[in-house]
């Protein structure tokens, strides 16, 4: 009997445990989003992922997508919330570096004329009108720069978007939406490196949560399988 439990119900009951441990600290870690930064959007809080046990592998993880097919992945921008640090490059000021626009050292946010959504980001379409209208897009990243094609001549993002000079230097993308000096807004603006101290107390959430949960969860899952696994 005791045999049987070592080789047969405990391992089952451990890989229960401990994946029924994992959902539960990604829904804790969501809460904790929600109460440390200021109304994230469901992408940050769809952001973290379950890697689940199994017999042959008993460990279980909670972490962040490393994959995204529109977005930037979820390690490049909550890295820094978590572990504090300078932030890294987005996609797109990958692509402005890269073509020269962006100035060394510079990093991209919202300007004062951005129009921001409910959770305080700029919008994606904004943005990509910004940057094709002054022909930030490469060919390796996303090509939708403003040409003098027909199409792209009746969309206007060449004539109403433009880079801001100080001196020599580029210091934004802005929009004219209008005649005169006071009818134009910066979109996108050229700043310093941003730094970030440590906002999402991440390891130390999920240190207490598990030490906690796991073992109500063994206990739980060994007297369920010891009723129901097979005998």
């Amino acid at each position: 009997m005791l045999v049987d439990l070592e080789e047969r119900h405990i391992p089952v009951a451990t890989v229960l445990a401990l994946n029924q441990t994992a959902y539960d600290l990604r829904a804790r870690l969501q809460q904790e989003m929600e109460s440390v930064f200021d109304r994230p959007t469901r992408y940050t809080l769809n952001s973290l992922k379950v890697f689940p046990a199994s017999r042959q592998r008993l460990e279980a993880r909670v972490w962040m997508k490393d994959e995204s097919v529109k977005a930037e992945p979820a390690t490049r921008w909550l890295a820094p919330e978590i572990f504090g640090g300078d932030r890294r490059n987005t996609r797109i000021e990958r692509q402005l570096r890269e073509r020269g626009i962006l100035p060394a050292g510079k990093y991209v946010v919202p300007g004062a004329g951005a129009k921001l959504d409910r959770f305080g980001n700029i919008s994606r379409g904004q943005v990509t009108k910004a940057v094709s209208g002054v022909r930030g897009f490469t060919e390796q990243g996303y090509n939708a720069n403003a040409s003098d094609s027909a199409r792209s001549q009746r969309k206007g993002y060449g004539r109403r978007y433009f880079l801001m000079r100080r001196g020599f230097e580029f210091i934004g993308i802005a929009e004219r939406t209008g005649r005169g000096r006071d009818k134009v807004q910066m979109i996108l603006a050229f700043v310093g490196k941003p730094s970030y101290q440590k906002a999402l107390k991440f390891f130390d959430v999920a240190d207490e949560f598990v030490a906690q949960q796991l073992p109500k969860r063994f206990a739980e899952a060994l007297a369920k399988e010891l009723r129901y696994g097979r005998r």
